[in-house]
């Protein structure tokens, strides 16, 4: 029985032989044409490592070309390739293997490909190098600079706009883009705003020409910025102006004009509701030896209190005028019931030597134009006089302060009560200054 398949077996061996052999080839040849390599291309970004070995040596880099996205050609069976993605490829580049130029300012980085799926059965071509430009590392400091947009509510006013924390940026980068920063701003949004506010915000940083820096290569030492701003209370006050000094003889100041007459002032509430005027001091206007219109200028913002400032800095000069003009002198008679006499005892009686009683007045000519006699009254003081004649003061009352007059006196004789009258007598008359018996006559006369 064995012998029986044996002989089966081997009858014809060479020819079975051939033809296992054919149908070995025939197989591989019907799977190659069924499953063929094939050639695919794929993309993804390039990974850069041992980035710290620049910074290490105080330099940075930019990719070139756009090398930082890197496009390959992967050879395999297509059972394999038609499973893999651009997700399943990684592109590293290690900047340990940077290779420089003479000059240093480029460097070439070889750039490595592997994939996370059967990457043994890869092949991979046309192999690609990361390509960067290299410049030193830099630090530099700025100020960060307060700026608001928008306008503040009607009736207030922009105050203090400051950046208290921090007010100094650290900014590192590429020399090239570093220096060319030329301020670093913060803004603040004021817009109808009427208190004060506080906010944090991206500071932002401009070139010489007022162009904005993009900072996606640079590193600041804060990302955000506090910034305040103070908003004032705006209100309109009158300006008052005084004077020092004296004019000339016979001169007085008659008026005191300020031009512009009133000025928007800004500031807290509590400071700005208690200022009724700006009071400018006579030390900035002096009218000595002064017999006409003196006309000048004079700062204000000096005159102002602490925590109030002008709404407008062009607001801060003011025109002065000071009108210098001679003082008049007129005589006014009055009646001696316009003459009240205190003090008087009660057992006397009390004559004046005249019905009249001469009052020299001076002031400014357009103010006599207000002055009647009829306004004019006077005081005596009897207290404490015995029968007999006597001159004593009158103290004259005027309706005004602008109005000044000379030294008044009057004769006067008391008596005791029922004592006969031809022993009192009538006495001298009384005068403002002078001793002569005056007539009633006419009023508001100009003495020489």
């Amino acid at each position: 029985m064995v012998r029986n398949i044996l002989k089966v077996l081997t009858k014809n061996l060479p020819f079975k032989i051939l033809a296992v052999g054919l149908a070995f080839i025939l197989w591989l040849i019907v799977y190659n044409m069924d499953d063929p390599n094939i050639t695919q291309t794929y993309m993804t970004n390039v990974v850069i490592e041992n980035a710290a070995t620049l910074t290490e040596q105080n330099k940075c880099y930019q990719v070139l070309d756009g090398t930082n996205i890197v496009s390959f050609s992967v050879t395999a069976k297509r059972s394999i390739l038609k499973n893999l993605e651009n997700s399943n490829f990684r592109a590293s580049a290690d900047l340990n293997q940077m290779i420089t130029d003479s000059k240093g300012t480029t460097g070439t980085v070889p750039i490595e490909i592997t994939s996370n799926r059967s990457n043994s059965a890869l092949t991979y071509l046309n192999r690609k190098t990361l390509k960067l430009a290299l410049e030193d590392m830099v630090s530099k400091q700025y100020m960060v600079n307060a700026s608001t947009t928008g306008t503040v509510a009607e009736g207030y006013a922009l105050g203090e706009v400051t950046v208290p924390n921090p007010n100094v940026l650290k900014v590192s980068g590429p020399k090239s883009i570093v220096e060319t920063i030329a301020r670093v701003v913060a803004f603040i949004d004021v817009e109808g705003m009427s208190v004060n506010l506080f906010d944090n915000v991206i500071p932002i940083l401009y070139d010489a020409d007022g162009n904005e820096i993009d900072t996606t290569r640079l590193t600041l030492s804060n990302n955000t910025v506090t910034i305040s701003a103070r908003i004032l209370v705006v209100r309109e006050v009158p300006v008052r102006v005084s004077t020092s000094g004296t004019p000339a003889p016979g001169y007085r100041v008659s008026s005191v004009a300020a031009e512009p007459e009133k000025i928007k002032i800004k500031g807290t509430a509590s400071a700005v509701n208690v200022l009724s005027a700006i009071h400018v001091s006579g030390d900035m206007v002096n009218v000595d030896g002064a017999n006409g219109e003196i006309i000048t200028t004079v700062e204000v913002q000096d005159s102002l209190p602490e925590g109030i400032s002008l709404l407008d800095a062009s607001d801060g000069i003011v025109s002065v005028k000071v009108t210098v003009e001679p003082y008049r002198t007129m005589r006014y008679q009055i009646r001696r019931d316009q003459i009240t006499v205190e003090g008087l005892a009660e057992n006397y009686e009390l004559r004046f030597a005249s019905p009249w009683v001469n009052v020299s007045v001076s002031a400014f000519e357009k103010d006599f134009e207000e002055l009647n006699a009829n306004d004019i009254t006077g005081v005596v003081d009897a207290g404490g006089l015995e029968p007999g004649s006597h001159r004593l003061p009158v103290a004259i009352n005027l309706p005004e302060e602008k109005f000044t007059c000379q030294d008044v006196t009057a004769e006067v004789t008391i008596s005791e009560i029922g004592a006969d009258e031809t022993e009192a007598g009538t006495g001298p008359g009384i005068s403002g200054g002078n001793d002569g018996n005056d007539e009633p006559g006419e009023n508001n006369s100009e003495e020489p």
